[in-house]
Order: structure tokens, then C-alpha cells, then sequence
């Protein structure tokens, strides 16, 4: 598969590079954040100490940016990219020559799954369009609620 990159696509590899000294292999630009792929080894040096790297690059691009862990496995690949969501558990399905992703995660991470403007999903859905042939969906289900302790006799 060959990629087209423009002038811009060249200056946002280039200004990230410069500041994290990772080259990503492919990135999201939405309206309000950016969302780059970088080897998943290398993950922690692309986002800095303390999130350095990341505040750098939200000063330079004017947007939340959010940086991913690549895999070359679907369900590795979700599990990095919502790796701060409980997913209970992942569902692939083919349909008509496309993988079909079910996400079950917890109701009240449905927010952080699908982002401000529904960027994130967007995003997600997008990096899973380019690499696998793939779309996501999500699921919903409530935490079960935890049992009050048992009061000693």
C-alpha cells in the first residue's frame, strides 16, 4: 500500500520527530487534538518525562495531542490505542471482507472512548480503516456493583 504525503503531512512528521526523536508511522489530525502512532517501544521517550514531549507538542500544533503504541495485531492495536479504558472484551467479526471490531467496555468510560467531538473514536476508526480493513464499534454494559462488606460478628 502506498502513501501520499503532503507538504503539511511533512512538516508534522518532521516538527515531531524534532521534539520526541521518534519518527510516528502515521498520525490523526482533528479539529481539536492529533493523535500519532509511534513504535510501541517507543512509546514512553515519545511522550517524555512527565509529559513533556506532549506539552511541547501542544504548544506547537495549538491542540490536545495524544501519542499511541502501533501494533501490527488488531486487537493489540485497540487495546494500546483505549489503553486507559477497561475493555471486558473484544468481539471480531467478518463482515462482507471486513473485520468488524465489538468493544465491550464500562458505561462510564463511554466518554473517554469516544472523545471530545467524538475525535477519538473518529480517529480510531480511522487508523483501523488504513491498517487492517477494520472498523470499531462500541459496547456498553454497567460495573457490577460491589458487594457492601460483610460487618465482622
Amino acid at each position: 500500500m502506498e502513501i501520499e504525503l503532503s507538504g503539511d503531512d511533512l512538516d508534522i512528521f518532521s516538527n515531531f520527530e524534532k521534539i520526541t526523536h521518534i519518527m510516528p508511522s502515521d498520525y490523526v489530525s482533528g479539529a481539536t487534538s492529533m493523535v500519532f502512532l509511534v513504535p510501541h517501544e517507543s512509546l514512553g521517550r515519545a511522550i517524555g518525562k512527565g509529559g513533556a514531549n506532549i506539552e511541547k507538542l501542544k504548544h506547537l500544533f495549538r491542540k490536545r495531542v495524544i501519542i499511541v503504541g502501533d501494533s501490527d495485531d488488531a486487537e493489540g492495536f485497540v487495546r494500546s490505542f483505549f489503553s486507559n479504558i477497561t475493555i471486558y472484551d473484544i468481539e471480531i467479526r467478518d463482515v462482507m471482507g471486513e473485520k468488524a471490531m465489538m468493544l465491550t467496555i464500562d458505561e462510564k468510560d463511554r466518554g473517554i472512548a469516544i472523545g471530545r467531538d467524538g475525535e477519538r473514536i473518529k480517529a480510531a476508526k480511522a487508523f483501523l480503516k488504513k491498517k487492517f480493513n477494520a472498523t470499531v464499534h462500541l459496547r456498553t454494559r454497567r460495573s457490577p456493583l460491589i458487594p457492601p462488606m460483610a460487618s465482622p460478628p
